[in-house]
């Protein structure tokens, strides 16, 4: 709630670092104007005529500021806010008595001001310091003062002073305890993009070593076979050439799984509406003339009008993958073999079901399946990348898979994703 009514529901700031110094700072306007709505409301209950004016004029300045950081103008925000504080405390503080404690608040004020800037902005935050020093210098040294000077009873000075104290201490805590926050969650970043850069270069060796073995076992096979095509009579030469086309689909296969790979890394997500029934008709139409997808039954039971919101190219990487899956490991001996689409909805959730009824996948594997480069036998002739590529691409799409699997009996991939981006 905070964060929509200081930048806006719908704006989206790519620093995190900047964010969370902007969210600070309106967090500290929001903290401050709440703290002139009260001193105003006291102001008014004691006809006090030009400190109300001062508040008023004050208060209107800091929502101003505000409405500065919803526009994105967010060093503007700044420049008005804490030169409006300072004037404002400095006003108030000349005009009474320093028994009453009003200076205290030039120190959470000085705080603030140091701790909205980001590092770029060093050198304003610290004008402001400066500025909220100097303010504070001259209003208790009593050499000016811009409104007429209010004589409060003694009475009237310690509840003021009693006041004063707990208001600017809980205030400086407040800002401290901000301060304290965005520290936590910046530490918290350094840590997530220490972890995230530690899974890359573990990734990153294993894809080098991998993928180098991948794309030569094809070529060398391919090399292979044509030395014993160029010996060999006109029938064995065309199983040789029918085995390199076999080798070459598969590295073609391999190469077009590392691009999809570096494709979700790099690009941006693009949201748009998708028919989901179409594309899955779509990913089948691409797949059904391949020699293994022979006699599979396709049973698409996703309403051709259902609309989703999502990434259409990445969703298709993801349904293609699966579909591709459950063709390569279908099981021969069955008389009827299917792949089967459904989806369910709740008020809360709403998941694609991928079913068939093939081989199934082992318990021992069901945790691996999901991991770069598995293979669940060495016969395998996948890349080892499809499913990891599934993983990784829902992961960015801010959605879940999970898989319920029986040997000799099938699997079904279950994909749950946000209700909210339907």
């Amino acid at each position: 709630m905070i964060r929509n009514l200081v930048i806006g529901k719908d704006v989206y700031i790519e620093s995190r670092n900047e964010f969370r110094h902007i969210m600070l700072s309106g967090q500290y306007g929001l903290l401050s104007f709440c703290a002139i709505v009260f001193y105003f409301a006291l102001a008014l209950r004691g006809g006090l005529t030009i400190p109300l004016l001062v508040y008023g004029f004050s208060g209107g300045l800091v929502v101003l500021s505000l409405v500065m950081h919803r526009l994105g103008r967010h060093c503007t925000a700044n420049c008005l806010l804490f030169p409006t504080l300072n004037i404002l405390l400095f006003l108030i503080v000349s005009s009474e008595s320093m028994t009453t404690c009003s200076f205290l608040f030039f120190f959470p004020l000085a705080i603030g001001s140091s701790a909205v800037f980001n590092y770029s902005h060093k050198k304003i935050a610290a004008l402001f310091v400066l500025l909220s020093f100097l303010f504070l210098a001259l209003s208790i040294s009593d050499l000016v003062t811009l409104i007429p000077y209010r004589n409060y009873p003694s009475a009237v000075i310690q509840v003021c002073k009693v006041r004063n104290v707990i208001i600017a201490f809980c205030t400086s805590v407040a800002v401290v305890y901000m301060l304290i926050s965005l520290n936590h969650q910046i530490t918290k970043q350094v840590e997530d993009s220490y972890q995230q850069t530690k899974k890359l270069n573990e990734e990153l060796d294993r894809f080098v070593y991998s993928t180098s073995h991948d794309l030569r076992a094809p070529l060398l096979s391919v090399l292979g076979l044509l030395e014993l095509s160029e010996t060999s009579a006109e029938e064995e030469k065309k199983n040789y050439y029918h085995l390199m086309r076999s080798k070459i689909s598969t590295l073609d296969k391999f190469i077009k799984d590392i691009t999809d790979y570096s494709r979700n890394k790099r690009l941006q997500i693009v949201k748009e509406d998708i028919f989901l029934g179409s594309l899955a008709d779509e990913v089948w139409g691409s797949l059904r003339y391949s020699s293994d997808a022979k006699g599979i039954d396709f049973i698409n039971e996703i309403p051709q009008d259902l609309i989703v919101k999502n990434d259409g190219s990445r969703l298709r990487i993801v349904l293609s993958n699966i579909i591709a899956n459950a063709i390569r490991y279908h099981d021969q001996r069955r008389d009827r073999k299917y792949i089967r689409l459904y989806h369910q909805q709740t008020e809360n959730s709403f998941a694609i079901h991928i079913e068939d009824n093939g081989q199934g996948i082992a318990p021992e594997f069901q945790a691996k399946i999901f991991d770069m480069f598995f293979r669940g036998n060495e016969s395998s002739q996948g890349s080892g990348l499809g499913l990891y590529i599934v993983k990784e691409t829902l992961t960015k799409l801010s959605s879940t898979i999970q898989l319920t699997s029986t040997v000799q009996r099938g699997s079904t991939f279950i994909i749950s994703m946000p209700l909210t981006e339907l």
